[in-house]
Protein backbone atom coordinates (compact mmCIF):
# COMPACT_ATOMS: atom_id res chain seq x y z
CA UNK A 1 0.00 0.00 0.00
CA UNK A 2 1.51 3.05 -1.04
CA UNK A 3 2.43 6.19 1.76
CA UNK A 4 -0.66 7.88 0.47
CA UNK A 5 -3.13 5.32 0.71
CA UNK A 6 -1.70 4.67 4.43
CA UNK A 7 -2.11 7.73 5.10
CA UNK A 8 -5.68 8.68 3.79
CA UNK A 9 -7.01 5.42 5.00
CA UNK A 10 -5.89 6.21 8.53
CA UNK A 11 -7.71 9.61 8.38
CA UNK A 12 -10.69 7.77 7.24
CA UNK A 13 -10.82 5.39 10.18
CA UNK A 14 -10.19 8.36 12.24
CA UNK A 15 -12.78 9.87 11.06
CA UNK A 16 -15.26 6.77 11.39
CA UNK A 17 -13.86 6.80 15.07
CA UNK A 18 -15.00 10.48 15.94
CA UNK A 19 -18.53 9.65 13.78
CA UNK A 20 -19.19 6.89 16.79
CA UNK A 21 -18.40 8.78 19.40
CA UNK A 22 -19.77 11.86 18.39
CA UNK A 23 -23.01 10.03 18.32
CA UNK A 24 -21.72 8.42 21.92
CA UNK A 25 -21.63 11.88 23.03
CA UNK A 26 -25.18 13.59 21.36
CA UNK A 27 -26.90 9.72 23.04
CA UNK A 28 -25.35 10.91 26.57
CA UNK A 29 -25.56 14.81 26.78
CA UNK A 30 -28.39 15.87 24.61
CA UNK A 31 -31.23 15.23 27.26
CA UNK A 32 -29.05 17.52 29.64
CA UNK A 33 -28.00 19.77 26.80
CA UNK A 34 -31.59 20.57 26.06
CA UNK A 35 -32.82 21.46 29.64
CA UNK A 36 -29.55 23.45 30.28
CA UNK A 37 -31.00 25.75 27.14
CA UNK A 38 -34.41 25.36 28.52
CA UNK A 39 -33.46 26.80 32.16
CA UNK A 40 -31.46 29.76 30.93
CA UNK A 41 -34.15 30.65 28.21
CA UNK A 42 -36.40 30.36 31.38
CA UNK A 43 -33.65 32.10 33.66
CA UNK A 44 -34.27 29.63 36.38
CA UNK A 45 -30.76 28.23 36.35
CA UNK A 46 -29.82 26.33 39.27
CA UNK A 47 -26.72 24.18 40.13
CA UNK A 48 -28.54 20.76 39.43
CA UNK A 49 -28.96 21.54 35.96
CA UNK A 50 -25.21 22.72 35.18
CA UNK A 51 -24.13 19.25 37.24
CA UNK A 52 -26.23 17.15 35.26
CA UNK A 53 -24.32 18.61 32.26
CA UNK A 54 -21.77 17.96 33.99
CA UNK A 55 -21.76 14.54 34.63
CA UNK A 56 -23.20 14.01 31.23
CA UNK A 57 -20.08 15.19 29.51
CA UNK A 58 -17.64 13.34 32.07
CA UNK A 59 -19.65 10.02 31.82
CA UNK A 60 -19.53 10.78 27.77
CA UNK A 61 -15.38 10.56 27.78
CA UNK A 62 -15.44 8.01 29.83
CA UNK A 63 -17.83 5.97 27.16
CA UNK A 64 -15.31 7.14 24.39
CA UNK A 65 -12.17 5.45 26.56
CA UNK A 66 -14.20 2.87 27.14
CA UNK A 67 -15.48 2.75 23.10
CA UNK A 68 -11.66 2.86 22.13
CA UNK A 69 -10.09 0.49 24.63
CA UNK A 70 -12.93 -2.05 23.89
CA UNK A 71 -13.06 -2.12 20.25
CA UNK A 72 -8.79 -2.63 20.15
CA UNK A 73 -10.00 -5.52 22.54
CA UNK A 74 -12.58 -6.96 20.28
CA UNK A 75 -10.72 -5.97 17.10
CA UNK A 76 -7.31 -7.42 18.02
CA UNK A 77 -5.34 -4.20 17.83
CA UNK A 78 -7.90 -1.85 15.83
CA UNK A 79 -10.41 0.32 16.65
CA UNK A 80 -14.01 -0.29 14.60
CA UNK A 81 -12.61 2.42 12.23
CA UNK A 82 -9.68 0.81 11.58
CA UNK A 83 -11.08 -2.23 10.99
CA UNK A 84 -12.59 -1.30 8.19
CA UNK A 85 -10.37 -0.04 7.18
CA UNK A 86 -7.77 -2.85 7.68
CA UNK A 87 -5.18 -1.14 10.19
CA UNK A 88 -3.77 -2.76 13.20
CA UNK A 89 -1.57 -0.86 15.77
CA UNK A 90 1.79 -2.80 16.61
CA UNK A 91 4.22 -1.54 19.34
CA UNK A 92 7.43 -0.07 17.59
CA UNK A 93 9.91 -2.49 19.19
CA UNK A 94 8.14 -5.48 18.21
CA UNK A 95 6.55 -6.56 21.51
CA UNK A 96 3.37 -7.42 22.15
CA UNK A 97 0.70 -4.91 22.83
CA UNK A 98 -1.48 -5.75 25.98
CA UNK A 99 -4.75 -4.16 27.10
CA UNK A 100 -3.13 -1.63 29.51
CA UNK A 101 -1.03 -0.46 26.13
CA UNK A 102 -4.39 0.44 24.28
CA UNK A 103 -5.71 1.62 27.64
CA UNK A 104 -3.75 4.36 28.25
CA UNK A 105 -3.23 5.04 24.36
CA UNK A 106 -7.15 5.52 24.32
CA UNK A 107 -7.41 7.57 27.86
CA UNK A 108 -4.28 10.23 26.38
CA UNK A 109 -6.03 10.70 23.23
CA UNK A 110 -9.78 11.27 24.78
CA UNK A 111 -7.71 13.22 27.22
CA UNK A 112 -6.17 15.25 24.72
CA UNK A 113 -9.16 15.73 23.06
CA UNK A 114 -11.33 16.70 26.04
CA UNK A 115 -8.17 19.54 26.86
CA UNK A 116 -7.62 21.14 23.21
CA UNK A 117 -11.40 21.78 23.05
CA UNK A 118 -11.25 18.82 19.56
CA UNK A 119 -8.48 20.77 18.10
CA UNK A 120 -6.72 17.59 17.88
CA UNK A 121 -9.24 16.17 15.52
CA UNK A 122 -7.29 19.28 13.26
CA UNK A 123 -4.01 18.51 14.04
CA UNK A 124 -4.00 14.81 13.45
CA UNK A 125 -4.67 14.52 9.85
CA UNK A 126 -2.25 17.41 9.35
CA UNK A 127 0.40 15.84 11.22
CA UNK A 128 -0.22 12.49 9.70
CA UNK A 129 0.18 13.91 6.21
CA UNK A 130 3.31 15.91 7.43
CA UNK A 131 4.95 13.31 8.88
CA UNK A 132 6.81 10.93 6.52
CA UNK A 133 6.26 7.55 8.10
CA UNK A 134 2.60 8.37 8.72
CA UNK A 135 3.07 8.35 13.23
CA UNK A 136 0.78 11.21 14.97
CA UNK A 137 1.68 12.56 18.22
CA UNK A 138 0.01 9.91 20.12
CA UNK A 139 2.05 7.09 18.09
CA UNK A 140 4.87 8.90 19.42
CA UNK A 141 3.98 8.94 23.02
CA UNK A 142 2.93 5.66 23.40
CA UNK A 143 5.76 3.60 21.25
CA UNK A 144 2.57 2.64 19.20
CA UNK A 145 2.46 2.54 15.26
CA UNK A 146 -0.17 1.78 13.01
CA UNK A 147 0.00 -0.66 9.86
CA UNK A 148 -1.74 -2.03 7.63
CA UNK A 149 -3.32 -5.65 6.97
CA UNK A 150 -2.14 -5.57 3.64
CA UNK A 151 1.50 -5.32 4.29
CA UNK A 152 1.81 -8.05 7.16
CA UNK A 153 -0.07 -10.56 5.29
Amino acid sequence: MSSINFKLNRILASLIDGLVMLILLVAICIAPSINLVRVIQNNNLVTGDILWFVFSFIGSVLVWILYLSLTTLLFKNATLGMKLMRLVYIRTNGTELTFINLFMRSFIYVICLVLSLGLTLIFDPVSLMCNEKGKNFYDILTSTKVVSLYDIG
